[in-house]
């Protein structure tokens, strides 16, 4: 009961600051904003998640979690003035303020994604797909993924062979931590797994019927 008392507070309090937020300002950081009658229009991997103007609250076609609110909120919240995509993909560990975070990234977050596909490609690909992979020529499976349409991850995967177990690696843009405080950037790796796990487990009809109907 004190964890979800706390979560409700986390929510409360992030809503709160959304709108304190200059919206015009917002605009200005993150173009591809779209504004709409009751608020705001965010793309979130491949669903549109409306933020009421009014009240703070999220919308979405998919029962969104926690730490998926936490990722859009703190993406609208700690975008820099000016930031841009550098064009070049880099480990977590290697983004600004992330290396204190790398050990403990490579465990829950790397070690993790190539464990949940040991011995199952084709999954993780078919998953990547539902999320609007688009191939790469790396890996043993190799895909792009848009969190937000300035913010894109690669996700890159080696299955296991008679010398070595699977292997997952996370790359981001050079200039991620512009977008999104760097501890956001754990967040979203988490998520993103969430969503490739349901994807790759078929528990998600509800998204893909709403990415075909859309």
């Amino acid at each position: 009961m004190e964890r979800k008392d706390n979560y409700e507070t986390w929510r409360r309090d992030w809503r709160a600051r959304f709108l304190t937020l200059d919206r015009e300002a917002l605009l200005r950081k993150l173009p591809w904003l779209r504004q709409t009658r009751r608020g705001l229009l965010v793309r979130y991997f491949i669903w549109d998640v409306e933020i009421d103007g009014a009240t703070g609250e999220l919308t979405a076609p998919i029962d969104l979690q926690l730490y998926d609110e936490m990722n859009i909120f703190t993406l609208l919240w700690y975008c820099k003035e000016g930031a841009v995509r550098a064009g070049e993909f880099v480990p977590f560990d290697r983004l600004t303020h992330a290396a204190p975070y790398g050990p403990a990234f490579r465990r829950g977050n790397l070690e993790t994604l190539a464990a949940s596909f040991a011995g199952r490609p084709e999954a993780l690909e078919r998953a990547l797909l539902a999320l609007g992979g688009r191939k790469l020529p790396s890996g043993d499976v190799g895909y792009e993924i848009d969190v937000f349409p300035d913010f894109p991850m690669r996700v890159l995967f080696w299955d296991a062979d008679d010398e070595f177990q699977a292997q997952a690696n996370l790359l981001f843009d050079k200039n991620a931590t512009d977008f999104i405080h760097v501890e956001s950037v754990v967040t979203i790796a988490s998520q993103a797994e969430v969503w490739l796990e349901r994807l790759a487990a078929g528990r998600s009809e509800q998204e893909q019927r709403w990415k075909t109907e859309s």
